[in-house]
């Protein structure tokens, strides 16, 4: 029987691709756009990362394409309708990097609240002369009130990790109404987004809600870039309106404003939300189960 083909656009786990996707199917890398125009041609199916942009021109090479895989939680990057349009499938990779998220968002959450950027800087450029009572003055995340934007998997759990060190946990969802949303964040003193992005997430943190947190409050995003007007965000930080910031992504990622990596008062991580090997094996075998079992 002929082998169904695959076309990957990055050889994102090797060992898992060698042992769990290689003997079922035949594997094609597009390592260029015109690698991927070609080879969408004869695939079955295809297999993306985040960063990778499937849209309608690009769905239109793949005449007998049933699935999608995402290598990653989110669809965003992927039009969805013009899927729905030629009847492929799309699946993605939830429950796997949800651990490794929360656990990063806890981390900038302490980053920030110890300006870790600031100190660790002072100690590399070796200006460090010896401790001092009133050097980097930060804050400590016992007993303070969180605020989780999103109840999904990485929320709920990202909950339980700020409730395990003593903090206040609270959520915003979809249903709260607008004044709900603006007494959470009025008490906030840490506020964590995570959303998924589509058009009614957009700017979902912008200069109004903004003005609601108080000048000790940390915003950190793990989510997506978007969903927090960035412009925004830099004006109350460079304003000292608020006390930092942790950011794993960026509104046009992976492009970062210089207006933003010149704070101090920020924590910038490259998007290692699921940079851990746990959660990219999982991310892998999750992917490519979704695809078998669509093929």
């Amino acid at each position: 029987m002929k082998k169904h083909t695959v076309v990957i656009t990055e050889n994102f786990h090797p060992q898992v691709i060698k042992q769990q996707l290689k003997p079922f199917v035949k594997v094609l890398h597009a390592k260029s756009q015109r690698d991927l125009v070609k080879h969408l041609s004869k695939a079955d199916a295809l297999i993306s990362l985040v960063t990778d942009k499937i849209d309608k021109k690009v769905l239109s090479y793949g005449n007998q394409l049933k699935v999608v895989g995402n290598f990653a939680v989110g669809f965003d990057n992927i039009d969805i309708s013009e899927c729905h349009k030629r009847k492929i499938k799309v699946v993605n990779t939830p429950d796997v990097l949800s651990r490794s998220t929360a656990e990063l968002s806890l981390a900038l959450a302490f980053a920030a609240a110890r300006r870790f950027t600031e100190g660790e800087s002072l100690c590399r450029k070796q200006q460090f002369k010896g401790w001092h009572p009133q050097m980097f003055i930060g804050q400590e995340l016992y007993k303070k009130n969180v605020v989780l934007v999103g109840k999904g998997r990485i929320g709920v759990i990202t909950g339980k990790l700020f409730k395990a060190i003593g903090c206040q946990v609270k959520w915003i969802t979809s249903k709260e109404t607008p004044n709900q949303i603006k007494s959470k964040l009025k008490a906030a003193d840490i506020v964590s987004v995570h959303l998924p992005y589509h058009q009614k997430t957009h700017h979902w943190l912008n200069s109004q809600k903004l003005k609601y947190l108080s000048s000790n409050a940390i915003v950190i995003n793990t989510s997506r870039g978007p969903i927090v007007d960035e412009t925004a965000l830099i004006h109350v930080l460079k304003q000292r309106k608020i006390f930092a910031a942790g950011l794993d992504v960026y509104e046009h990622e992976p492009k970062i404003p210089k207006k933003l990596s010149s704070l101090k008062n920020v924590v910038l991580l490259p998007h290692l939300g699921s940079a851990t090997e746990t959660a990219r094996k999982g991310m892998a075998e999750s992917v490519i189960h979704g695809v078998l079992k669509v093929l």
